[in-house]
C-alpha cells in the first residue's frame, strides 16, 4: 500500500492503479483506498475505508483535495459499475452514476453532490477557483449527510 503525496499539504498528486492510503489532516486517522477494479480504457476506482467503516459506492483515482480547515476532503465518486453483452457477445462496462463526494473523516460522514457535475468542479479547480468549490460543497443543503457503515 502506497501513501498519497500532497502538494502544499492539501492537494494530492495523481494516484491510482493500486492500494493507497493517506492521513486525516486533523486527527491523523488513516484513510485507506484499496483498489477495487477499473473499466476498460478507464481509471481505477477504490473503496474508501476509515476506522473499518466504508461508504456507499467508490472513489475514482486521480485527485484528493483537503479543505483549508482540514475537516473535509473531496474527490470524484462512483456509485458502481454494471455491464451488458452486445450483439457480438462482447462485454461492455458502464458507470451507474458519477459525482463528487465530500467527506468528513472525523465524523465518519459524507455526502454525494450531483450538481454541479464533477467535471464542472474540475474546471473550477483548474481555474484556481477553489473557494467556490468549497462554498458549493459545504452549502449544499439539499444533499443530506450519510454515515459510514
Amino acid at each position: 500500500m502506497r501513501e498519497i503525496e500532497f502538494k502544499d499539504g492539501r492537494r494530492s498528486d495523481y494516484w491510482g492503479y493500486g492500494d493507497f492510503y493517506c492521513y486525516s489532516q486533523l486527527s491523523k486517522n488513516k484513510i485507506l483506498l484499496p483498489y477495487k477494479s477499473e473499466p476498460p480504457h478507464g481509471n481505477s476506482y477504490h473503496q474508501l475505508v476509515i476506522s473499518n467503516k466504508t461508504i456507499r459506492g467508490y472513489i475514482w483515482c486521480g485527485y484528493l483535495l483537503w479543505s483549508k480547515c482540514g475537516k473535509y476532503f473531496t474527490c470524484d465518486w462512483l456509485e458502481g459499475m454494471e455491464g451488458y453483452f452486445n450483439e457480438r457477445k462482447v462485454w461492455h462496462t458502464t458507470q451507474i452514476q458519477r459525482a463528487t463526494i465530500l467527506v468528513s473523516p472525523e465524523e465518519l460522514k459524507y455526502k454525494i453532490v450531483l450538481e454541479p457535475k464533477s467535471s464542472d468542479f474540475h474546471k473550477m479547480l483548474k481555474s484556481n477557483d477553489e473557494d467556490s468549490v468549497w462554498d458549493i460543497l459545504l452549502n449544499t443543503s439539499e444533499t443530506p449527510w450519510e454515515d459510514f457503515c
